[in-house]
């Protein structure tokens, strides 16, 4: 049986070796060169090296781009099992191959189109759909072909690439045997370039834009200076009360007062001095802090020409910033 395959290849590749030199009236005459190769080509089927054989004949190719060469190469893709390979260079065959004239002719013919509907029912199609220009590949495999137009590949799950001005699309598709697939390839949108005058650096010496007073700000000034505010009222609250004490301390010391510091009361008046004087310390620092924060507020507010930064730590109140 091997022998007979091998037979009858071997005569389907004589008879398009000499239907291609007989009837092509534009193909250049036999050459040293390749009529070595189609030599080679023979012996290679004779032997069962298909493989080789393919390999021969597309060296023939490159030398002459005849029918002959083109659909040897896809029949013995075809039997080696190389589905997309036979579809492609089948279809070319079928493309440049001519009207057959005689039942020889007609059954070669007839043979090549049966060989094309089998490596089609093998295979899968894809129909890339890409941005104009874009290189495409398939399975990291450029790929060259018209837009729209049909590529076999083998069946399964296919990577389709597309890359053009250094942007890129991929998807992934199953591509069943003996069916076509469509993938559409779209880069993702470039973003929208930057206003001019945003982008450009003001000019050297220019003021700073005006920037709208944020509400959140003049509420935060508003609220924290009536809170150093309350808080140096109720400090000088607590000094007058302090007060009350130390007078309170120096009549219970008798008429004398608090000559004499040793007495208890005494002890306890000059404490609530010392008292006195934090809290109405404190109280006029928070009055005065409050009223400082409520002025910048006002600035901001009424005449804003850049943004304003307050800083509060336990040790001082910073402010930072053009109103």
């Amino acid at each position: 049986m091997h022998r007979i395959l091998r037979h009858a290849v071997a005569s389907a590749l004589v008879a398009a070796a000499l239907l291609s030199a007989a009837g092509s009236a534009t193909a250049a005459p036999p050459s040293g060169a390749r009529d070595r190769l189609v030599a080679q080509a023979h012996t290679a089927v004779q032997e069962g090296r298909l493989a080789d054989a393919r390999d021969v004949w597309m060296a023939v190719w490159k030398l002459e781009r005849s029918q002959v060469a083109a659909c040897n190469v896809g029949a013995l893709s075809l039997r080696i099992g190389d589905a997309p390979a036979a579809v492609r260079w089948l279809s070319l065959c079928k493309e440049i191959m001519r009207q057959p004239r005689s039942p020889d002719e007609r059954a070669l013919y007839e043979s090549r189109l049966v060989d094309l509907a089998r490596a089609r029912q093998l295979a899968g199609e894809l129909r890339v759909v890409a941005p104009p220009g874009a290189a495409i590949s398939i399975d990291g495999a450029p790929v060259e072909a018209e837009p729209g137009q049909p590529i076999p590949v083998a069946p399964g799950r296919r990577v389709v690439r597309a890359a053009l001005g250094g942007r890129t699309a991929e998807a992934e598709i199953d591509v069943p045997r003996g069916e076509a697939r469509r993938v559409t390839l779209v880069f993702p949108a470039e973003p929208e370039p930057q206003r001019a005058a945003a982008a450009s650096p003001p000019p050297a010496g220019a003021a700073p834009p005006r920037s709208a007073p944020q509400p959140a700000l003049i509420v935060g000034g508003v609220g924290l200076s009536a809170t150093f505010a309350a808080l140096g009222g109720v400090l000088f609250v607590g000094a007058e009360k302090r007060q009350e004490a130390v007078i309170a301390s120096a009549r219970s010391a008798g008429p004398n007062g608090c000559f004499r510091m040793r007495q208890p009361m005494c002890q306890e008046a000059l404490s609530a001095h010392e008292d006195m004087r934090t809290l109405r310390t404190l109280g006029l620092a928070g009055l005065i802090t409050g009223g400082a924060v409520l002025a910048a507020t006002l600035g901001y507010t009424f005449y804003p020409r850049g943004q304003a930064e307050i800083r509060v730590s336990s040790q001082a109140i910073t402010f930072a910033g053009v109103f």
